[in-house]
């Protein structure tokens, strides 16, 4: 969707669908008490006869107004005036963004960036409606022998600023959403792809396919054999029961002083966990493709960071496998040795996580992190 930064005044505003939030008691916020001024009271009246009251969760759509140029305009409850926070403040936009998407509108104006956020400011607010409205768009649809139309005709959306002056830092608020979304897109795509998709070997092609597209983004990947030569005994004993290899999937992202040492992410990367010998009920046991998700934050996150050209160092490091029952799989009561040196006692099979987590964090130990995540 393109998203275009403007100040305008609410009277000389042309849009298919205008968007104003209403607080309690029928309180207009401050824009949308221009328009109605400037319109004889029509949304006040629109308020009385529809008897809503601006609590959060309250929509009204008008397809009759009293300006030209104007198709629509949506009024957003928004509950009340003085105890807006910022958990609040992104369900309005969620919920705005739905709303939209049912209105027909092809493009809109959106006015509830002005709204009051406790300790909060415009670029703030600019930002986090970007990304509530692209979250809100978001279907997974890849599977499907034939996705389901978009339902949505929105295509533009205007966010108004009060001056000139705010227009530059507004547009770069947008510009960090856009890219933060794409990260996220990106998480829940992968965690929302099946276990016989994504597999270990599918997130390090994901990943080398990354690096490719980021010049500041180096991947490397190394397969079970490598890890078993380094002495990652707690990882290799979950990967060996799943005919797929495991992978330590190894990103740098290097684009702050040569010498600041890195922020570390380290994510779980079960990409299908059964529970190994130590079996799951099979009741929704289909859940267990969402097991490898932290490693969907990490390749997310570092998606966002390449995209805003961040100048940080960073490193995610992904530990990716199946934990499978078959004849080579771990049981319980086995001893592995970590790469730490120590050893551990495994006494459930469905604590692969741990497992997987623990070499992990050791071979994080070389880049001399200054945080771990």
């Amino acid at each position: 969707m393109e998203y275009k930064v403007k100040v305008s005044p609410t009277a000389k505003q042309k849009s298919d669908c205008l968007v104003f939030g209403v607080f309690e008691s029928e309180q207009l916020t401050p824009a949308g008490e221009k328009f109605d001024a400037a319109h004889d009271g029509y949304l006040s009246k629109m308020l009385q006869r529809a008897a809503m009251s601006g609590k959060p969760g309250q929509q009204l759509l008008l397809l009759a107004t009293p300006a030209a140029g104007i198709e629509r305009i949506l009024l957003i409850g928004c509950g009340k005036a003085d105890s807006l926070d910022a958990t609040r403040y992104r369900k309005i936009i969620a919920h705005t963004g739905q709303a939209l998407a049912t209105s027909g509108a092809r493009n809109a104006v959106l006015y509830l960036t002005e709204l009051p956020v406790a300790e909060r400011d415009l670029n703030w607010a600019i930002r986090q409606a970007v990304e509530q409205l692209e979250s809100s768009r978001y279907r997974f649809t890849r599977m499907k022998s034939k996705a389901d139309d978009d339902d949505s005709k929105l295509r533009k959306l205007t966010l108004i600023v009060g001056t000139r002056s705010q227009v530059a830092a507004a547009e770069q608020a947008v510009d960090e959403a856009r890219a933060i979304a794409a990260g996220t897109a990106l998480a829940k795509d992968l965690g929302n792809l099946p276990g016989n998709v994504c597999t270990p070997g599918y997130l390090a092609e994901q990943a080398e396919s990354l690096a490719k597209h980021y010049k500041k983004l180096k991947v490397e990947v190394l397969d079970e054999a490598e890890l078993k030569k380094l002495g990652m005994g707690a990882f290799v004993a979950v990967a060996k029961g799943s005919s797929e290899s495991g992978k330590l999937i190894v990103f740098e992202y290097r684009n702050g002083p040569k010498k600041q040492a890195p922020v570390a992410l380290v994510g779980k990367g079960i990409t299908f966990d059964t529970g190994g010998i130590s079996i799951k009920p099979s009741a929704a046991m289909d859940e267990m493709k969402f097991d490898m998700c932290g490693a969907a934050s990490v390749f997310g996150t570092l998606k966002a960071c390449a995209e805003l050209d961040l100048p940080l160092n960073v490193v995610g490091i992904v530990a990716a496998a199946e934990n499978m029952p078959s004849g080579k799989a771990i049981k319980p009561g086995d001893i592995v040795t970590t790469l730490s040196g120590k050893t551990v006692e495994i006494l459930n099979t469905d604590a692969e996580g741990r497992l997987v987590l623990c070499d992990a964090l050791t071979y994080c130990e070389r880049f001399e992190p200054a945080a771990v995540i």
